[in-house]
């Protein structure tokens, strides 16, 4: 009985990995679906609001003011960082990459990095990253079609990564529940679909044990058992019989020696 028992102590594990596995792994590609998901959206979400304050921008220039002079611009990023809180910063440069105007007045004057501010590629919307945040810019474009410069917006991750944790710990809890209902569900259903193989393992041993009452059970494994001993004899004597009469057979054919 102990045998069929750790049998189906085996089986019961083997299961329960295999589930833990599934529901770990189920987790782990949803939360990676769900970074993707949610990391596009908020982008696509920022670049339609950095888009609406280049187009804004652009109404100004179109009056025959020089970028560097439109009157309101630094409000007007100021009250665009404080009406959208996943904004981290929002810049206005020139043709040269220059900061006219910044949230962060500290990088007034300063001049933009080629890798996020690219005037020859600036014919539509990008994205780029800024160290550990990331950014969107939108192109300038004055009445004669010619680029001015850019709006570059920053923003963080903030706010995915707590929707992220929010979703993962709704995950984990699910597939918790469900472990809690299948293990002790798919235990008893091995206990049930083992009975008769832990019967016949309770059977054999009984039967293995010395001294044990002659059973039909013992008499066909030990019969079957002395089949197999036979084959496997008999096998063993063709192996020898091949093996002594190969050095006589190459002795045989090998040529004589002048």
């Amino acid at each position: 009985m102990t045998g069929g028992a750790s049998f189906a102590a085996r089986l019961g594990g083997v299961i329960a990995a295999m589930l833990l596995l599934g529901c770990g792994l189920t987790a782990g590609l949803n939360y990676l679906k769900f970074e993707r998901m949610l990391l596009a959206q908020q982008a696509k979400v920022l670049e339609i609001l950095a888009v609406e304050l280049g187009a804004t921008v652009e109404n100004s220039l179109a009056l025959g003011v020089r970028l560097a002079g439109v009157p309101g611009a630094q409000a007007l990023l100021e009250r665009a960082r404080a009406a959208e809180p996943l904004i981290g910063g929002l810049a206005i440069a020139d043709s040269d990459g220059v900061v006219l105007f910044d949230t962060d007045r500290q990088n007034l004057g300063t001049t933009m990095p080629r890798g996020l501010f690219d005037p020859r590629a600036a014919t539509q919307a990008w994205r780029f990253h800024d160290g550990a945040r990331h950014g969107i810019g939108a192109p300038i474009i004055n009445g004669f079609g010619q680029l001015e410069g850019a709006v570059l917006l920053r923003y963080g991750r903030e706010a995915v990564n707590e929707r992220l944790t929010s979703a993962l710990l709704g995950m984990v809890q699910a597939g918790l529940l469900a472990l809690a209902f299948a293990i002790p569900l798919g235990v008893i259903g091995i206990h049930l679909v083992t009975r008769q193989a832990r019967r016949w393992f309770a059977a054999v041993e009984a039967a293995m044990q010395p001294g044990a009452a002659p059973e039909p059970l013992a008499t066909g494994l030990q019969q079957a058992i002395a089949e197999a001993d036979g084959v496997l004899s008999a096998a063993e004597r063709q192996l020898e019989a091949i093996a002594a009469s190969l050095p006589e057979t190459t002795a045989r054919t090998e040529p004589a020696t002048p």
